[in-house]
């Protein structure tokens, strides 16, 4: 059986404010307003190429293959949804099958941090295995054209359902806005429950 929390890889990560809530059967996030340009920029949707002749030099991500689960499908956008208090606002997974890419996060080839998330026991379950990547286990994103490969470095299951404001934030952290060229996938645990955050952070081993 897993803990009740795991680290599984190598590295610290940087921190920033920010909440995480789960809502019932699926993925969810709140993203704190008062951490100033980060948050601002959260609410706008990156810009789109200006003709279609011209490549988009960071193209947002399109596809996502992790081959030892299985997956193949499609990332579509997601924005930010209702507030949850007055401070925060809520982002949440895609109601299908496909992955759900944070608007406000990074691009192919941007050099900054790519977040994605999907269910793990409702609409398809996409993420259902998510907790079972290893470190060096690779992830492929395609976009524009283009496809870059990630290498898993470090896997976390992190308790949620009733744990204080403090830990819900810190757990939030690695879905923020980062000058930091990674991936992160991010799903709920267990596989018949939504108790625990399951984060993955990957780097690019090809140049994008």
């Amino acid at each position: 059986m897993i803990p009740t929390r795991v680290r599984r890889g190598i590295g610290g990560l940087m921190g920033t404010a920010g909440v995480a809530l789960i809502a019932a059967g699926a993925v969810s996030f709140a993203q704190a307003l008062n951490t100033g340009e980060a948050a601002s920029q959260s609410l706008t949707a990156p810009a789109q190429a200006s003709s279609p002749a011209q490549a988009e030099p960071h193209p947002a991500p399109e596809r996502i293959w992790i081959d030892k689960l299985r997956v193949n499908a499609r990332i579509q956008p997601v924005g930010p949804g209702a507030r949850v208090g007055p401070t925060a606002i809520e982002w949440s997974a895609p109601n299908s099958k496909s992955v759900g890419w944070h608007n406000y996060s990074g691009r192919l080839g941007e050099g900054k941090n790519i977040v994605l998330n999907g269910h793990n026991n409702i609409y398809g379950g996409v993420f259902r295995k998510l907790y079972t990547l290893q470190p060096g286990d690779e992830v492929r994103l395609g976009g524009g054209g283009r496809q870059v490969t990630y290498r898993v470095q470090e896997v976390m299951i992190l308790r949620e359902k009733g744990q204080p404001l403090d830990v819900r934030m810190a757990n939030a952290q690695y879905i923020q806005p980062m000058d930091d060229d990674r991936l992160t996938l991010v799903s709920c645990w267990p596989e018949t429950s939504n108790t625990h955050r399951v984060i993955v952070v990957a780097r690019p081993v090809t140049a994008p």
